[in-house]
């Protein structure tokens, strides 16, 4: 009589090995090579098999979890690595790694696909390295980005924004950018605002960045927002208000800077600190940028950076520069980034009704304007 062979069922049914006593005496050894050849094929097992049995997986977790406890570091990280991609990994296991080793703990959190948005979330709450772990995950849900975005932790941060999977938009990326200015500005830590602007493509929305960028980070956020203005026409920047122009100018050439810093503030409608920031800034780009904004001719521009120049010695090279950026900036373009600077959200700038053109100019306190509010996360239900 031929007995019925089952070929859906694994030839080896117990997941520790125990059907083959060689191996499993293996798991008992001294020699901590002998364990580690154990663990190798067991777990090699377990990912071939994706048991579904939730009793067998236990006992096999027992199993693993004291080897764990005495396997050296590299050993760990070794299974890590080949635990990772099975899908049927115990929660109990994942727990193990995290706390018996950091480096195979951080591997599994930013790999393991085992793990629930519950899971990781856990792990966010704990913050330090296992939140970092987690911001580098691919493809990370929108659930657990809103959970690292609110991080007071820079290190975090910066792992989500160098993440290029993770979607980061609308309130809680206009959020990241005036933290990334802050820190950039207040302590000299630029490597929020830098992993920000090194995503690809770089959202409109990096212009909140362009004061404390480098030279080609500055050339980005230029060509974004050239970008977000193509096919539109002109008609939608307000006019030229050449009598502001003129006190610039006029301001400029007499030599009373803070006459001119005041002027600028007024015409940008932002606030006189950051209009000071604007001038002096050593490279004259900013300047450049906000004169294109108010409609600034080429002859006016030059005008003013000379006369801005002159007693530290004016590069006319430099200025030349400037006024071609000027002529091919479009002054859309030019006005989204002021706006970006003064902190108004991308939907506005988006609207293609950065001005109305047909109501009368009022003071910056009584437009209505979308605020920028510090980004919060969804409340979750507690879990009983």
């Amino acid at each position: 009589m031929v007995n019925h062979v089952d070929l859906d069922e694994p030839f080896v049914r117990d997941l520790t090995l125990a059907d083959f006593p060689f191996l499993a005496s293996l798991a008992a050894s001294e020699s901590a090579y002998d364990r580690r050849i154990w663990l190798r094929v067991a777990i090699d097992h377990f990912v071939a098999v994706e048991p579904k049995d939730p009793d067998a997986q236990e006992r096999f977790s027992d199993v693993v979890a004291l080897q764990l406890d005495s396997a050296g570091a590299a050993t760990r990280l070794e299974i890590a690595r080949r635990l990772a991609p099975c899908a049927r990994t115990p929660a109990r296991l994942l727990k193990k790694f995290e706390s018996a080793d950091s480096e195979a703990g951080d591997y599994m959190l930013e790999r393991a696909v085992a793990y629930t948005d519950h899971d990781l979330e856990q792990a966010v709450a704990r913050g330090g390295r296992h939140a970092v772990a987690v911001a580098k995950r691919k493809n990370v849900s929108p659930q657990i980005v809103c959970a690292l975005a609110a991080r007071d932790e820079v290190d975090v941060l910066v792992a989500l924004a160098s993440n290029g999977s993770a979607r980061l938009e609308g309130g809680m990326l206009v959020d990241l950018l005036l933290r990334a200015r802050t820190l950039a500005e207040q302590a000299g830590d630029r490597r929020l605002a830098d992993s920000l602007l090194q995503r690809r493509p770089l959202a409109p929305e990096g212009a909140a960045l362009f004061l404390c960028a480098k030279p080609g980070q500055r050339v980005d956020i230029l060509l974004a927002a050239q970008r977000l203005q193509l096919g539109r026409p002109r008609a939608f920047a307000p006019p030229i208000q050449q009598e502001r122009l003129d006190e610039l100018e006029l301001a400029a050439v007499a030599r009373k800077p803070e006459r001119f810093v005041a002027i600028l503030a007024e015409a940008l409608d932002c606030d006189p600190e950051l209009a000071r920031r604007i001038v002096d800034d050593a490279s004259g780009e900013p300047l450049a940028v906000a004169l294109a904004a108010l409609g600034a001719s080429n002859e006016v521009l030059v005008r003013v950076l000379i006369s801005n120049d002159l007693s530290a010695g004016a590069s006319y090279q430099r200025i030349r520069a400037l006024a071609r950026l000027n002529n091919a900036l479009n002054r859309n373009a030019a006005i989204a980034v002021m706006a970006a600077l003064r902190g108004e959200t991308a939907a506005l700038r988006r609207s293609q009704s950065l001005v109305d053109t047909t109501a009368p100019a009022q003071p910056r306190a009584a437009k209505a304007r979308m605020a920028t509010k510090p980004f919060e996360p969804p409340q979750r239900k507690a879990v009983s």
